[in-house]
């Protein structure tokens, strides 16, 4: 196993069986794996079945898993594997037990992310890989089906708050702890609400407005680093790093092609 690294209690890890496969095992945590590269032919529990590279497999807590694997000439199996403790998932589901039903998940749009998650983890901002960690685990519990009980109401008067507040302060990065505790929910909670109603987790929010904010500074002439220390970047550097991936321009030259 390699590049395995610690995200908010989870573990999230890049692994290459020396086997080419895995004997029979269980784990304590809910693994969620995709394939990087090579096929898996998968026994869990008493079924078995296919996983191929554009799909995303979620086995619960206790259930015994083998595989064998098929690779290109000259290649070694390579997959994601995220191992996540029971109670992430039931923060998410306000205490409901979870129990997935489908082990395996056909969506390019979630393998996309978890893989996005792994390739940001080294040097990458942790509360975007959290959130974006997040929100995968949210998509796993609409698509693979489960038993969660979970509340499907919104709280539109607590979110409508949080979202007063980002607007409000525009200076720096949001705790979304902080906001979760100030609203009365859970950060998980939090998070699952909020992106339910803006399409978009709150801290990935924040930052898209910070950065609209610097186009709007940018336009009016006021120097790039100026724009990035009053909205909360680390330095020029970082602002330069978020507004490219967002704008495909880099903040200098929209400022002079804008003036």
């Amino acid at each position: 196993m390699q590049q395995v690294r610690d995200v908010n209690g989870t573990q999230l890890a890049v692994v290459r069986p020396a086997s080419g496969g895995f004997p029979r095992h269980s784990h304590d945590d809910y693994v969620i794996s995709t394939n990087l590269c090579g096929r898996e032919a998968v026994r869990l529990d008493r079924a078995s079945f296919e996983v191929d590279l554009d799909e995303v497999t979620v086995y619960n807590p206790g259930q015994v898993q083998s595989c064998t694997t098929r690779t290109p000439d000259g290649t070694a199996f390579t997959c994601v594997s995220w191992y996540v403790p029971p109670a992430a998932l039931t923060a998410l589901t306000g205490g409901a037990p979870v129990d997935f039903e489908r082990p395996v998940v056909r969506s390019a749009p979630l393998r996309a992310e978890l893989l996005r998650a792994v390739r940001d983890l080294p040097g990458g901002d942790p509360a975007l890989i959290e959130e974006r960690l997040t929100l995968v685990l949210l998509r796993l519990l609409d698509l693979a089906g489960t038993g969660r009980a979970g509340d499907s109401t919104l709280d539109d008067a607590r979110i409508a708050s949080v979202l007063d507040r980002l607007r409000a302060d525009l200076s720096s990065p949001p705790s979304v702890a902080g906001l979760a505790e100030d609203a009365g929910m859970s950060r998980e909670h939090l998070i699952r609400s909020f992106t339910r109603a803006t399409g978009c987790p709150p801290y990935a929010w924040h930052l898209q407005a910070r950065l609209a904010e610097g186009r709007r500074r940018l336009r009016r002439g006021e120097p790039v680093a100026d724009v990035a220390h009053a909205l909360g970047f680390a330095d020029q550097a970082h602002f330069h790093r978020h507004f490219t991936a967002a704008y495909a321009v880099t903040p200098g030259r929209y400022r002079r092609i804008n003036i």
